[in-house]
């Protein structure tokens, strides 16, 4: 076991008021100036700051006070924006969950004893799930103007839950204090060395971590122009960053697919001012960034580890060569520390971690030394960098070995006849496991072929295929992650056939 550790001289900011800053930032900006922009609306900052104090208004209406929890699940829209707002106003802790995630609102509304939970009512229509949040329901009703500023909230309270985005059962809430939520913002911007010049494309979803803390939060932090993909569509991006000369934007791995792809038939005239385009979520194959950086030669590109318990943990350095931009995740960024334990991640960050998880850590993930074990599988190189495995439950276990789906992915990437794969694992008497290739085929290709193409690749014959079937799409979560427990109940279905 190796620890590395990223050290830095953190001042101490227990006595520092962030809401408050972030909104003397805002309310210290230019009145008509843009502050945020969708594809068919756009919003100055006045008119943020008197809707952001009218829904505050509206929130203390509704019984939400200093402390309350607020649940606020909507798309990448302005009224988000000013939903966290006014949030900060009312001094209330800030939970953001996917629009869609109908059961995990109604379910977390009850755990976290919401006082106001948010809603775009056209998305969710009359489904019938959302009657069960009563009176946590927000309604759009009139009230008196909220404060004129939050009230005074120190740097070590609470202001924010992170949920985790598990593909079972109810996410469990992290919660992290007004420090750890800014640092998070911070770190990453002063990877990218980003200024007010820099506007910023929300292409990820800001129901999820990476869209509010590298999206909304870094445009409030940077004083710059925000500027928001509504739901994705690689079109709809490119006419925002056209538009509003966009710099940088985190999202998703299919995000990137999408971007490559449109970038490779329709060339790099339209995004020429996208500097950066960093990406997590879900595993990005070295053979993606090999096409990335082929496409689109003038934007940095790389892939990069994170955990709603502490943000992002790993970024490639600047100087970094092509093979470690290609097959690592970076290396811990400044005020973390990692190490490999048991083939296993683990990471200490006084300045990001969360404090806990609302319900209590039933999984002992974070241990009393502060190290918190992530459960993703990953190797250390000797310079620090990291390699992600994927989720330490999703290694295969064949004849005694511990195989990593993502490698045979990557190879199988390659094939010219496979546009998507995932690698799962299928029962067996006698190795335990042997690995099944579910894909989306773009041409006929059989099972024969592949192993052929692992052959020539150099992989390992017992990381090859041993069943092969077909899928229209590989089943994924709203940030691109492979819903595997559905992957391999497909598989089973196609053996019991």
């Amino acid at each position: 076991m190796t620890t590395l550790s990223s050290v830095i001289d953190y001042p101490d900011v227990s006595q520092r008021d962030f809401a408050r800053e972030e909104w003397d930032r805002l309310c210290a900006r230019p009145a008509g100036s843009l502050a945020i922009a969708e594809l068919d609306r756009t919003i100055t900052v006045g008119e943020l700051i008197e809707q952001s104090r009218k829904r505050a208004g509206q929130l203390i209406a509704q019984g939400v006070t200093v402390g309350s929890r607020v649940i606020v699940a909507r798309p990448n829209v302005i009224e988000y924006i000013v939903d966290y707002l006014a949030t900060r106003l009312c001094g209330a802790i800030f939970i953001n969950l996917p629009w869609s995630a109908g059961k995990s609102i109604v379910e977390l509304g009850d755990i976290l004893d919401a006082a106001s939970v948010i809603l775009t009512e056209h998305l969710v229509g009359d489904n019938p799930i959302f009657e069960k949040l009563g009176e946590r329901r927000f309604q759009d009703v009139e009230a008196p103007i909220g404060p004129k500023a939050p009230p005074k909230r120190t740097a070590n309270e609470l202001g924010w839950f992170a949920c985790t985005s598990g593909t079972t059962g109810t996410p469990k809430a992290a919660k992290h204090t007004y420090a750890t939520f800014e640092r998070q913002t911070d770190v990453f911007i002063e990877r990218f060395s980003l200024s007010k010049d820099d506007p910023i494309l929300v292409s990820s979803p800001v129901g999820h971590a990476v869209g509010l803390l590298f999206g909304v939060k870094m445009a409030l932090a940077l004083n710059a122009p925000m500027i928001l993909v509504s739901r994705w569509r690689v079109e709809t991006a490119v006419e925002l960053i056209e538009r509003y000369k966009c710099t940088f934007t985190a999202a998703p791995t299919p995000f990137l697919v999408d971007m490559v792809t449109y970038v490779e038939e329709h060339g790099t005239s339209r995004i020429q001012s996208l500097k950066y385009f960093p990406s997590s979520g879900a595993p990005v194959p070295a053979e993606l960034k090999r096409r990335a950086y082929k496409a689109m030669p003038e934007c940095e590109i790389w892939a990069y580890f994170g955990t709603s318990e502490a943000g992002a943990v790993t970024a490639v350095d600047p100087d970094a060569t092509l093979d470690e931009r290609l097959y690592t995740d970076g290396r811990a960024l400044p005020g973390t520390s990692v190490r490999i334990r048991d083939g296993e991640l683990e990471i200490h960050s006084p300045f990001q971690m969360m404090t806990g998880y609302w319900t209590g850590d039933h999984d002992n993930r974070l241990g009393e030394d502060g190290w918190y074990k992530t459960g993703d599988a990953a190797v250390q190189l000797d310079n620090g960098y990291i390699s992600m495995s994927g989720r330490a439950r999703d290694i295969i276990l064949r004849g005694g070995e511990n195989i990593s789906p993502l490698e045979t992915e990557d190879v199988l990437l390659r094939h010219p006849a496979i546009t998507d794969v995932s690698i799962v694992g299928y029962p067996d008497d006698r190795l335990g496991s042997r690995l099944a290739a579910v894909i989306v085929p773009s041409e006929p290709v059989n099972l024969d072929d592949l192993c052929a193409h692992c052959a020539a690749a150099g992989l390992d014959k017992a990381k090859w295929p041993e069943f092969l079937t077909e899928i229209d799409m590989i089943p994924l979560s709203a940030i691109g992650k492979v819903r595997r427990e559905i992957v391999e109940e497909y598989v089973l279905s196609k053996l019991n056939a």
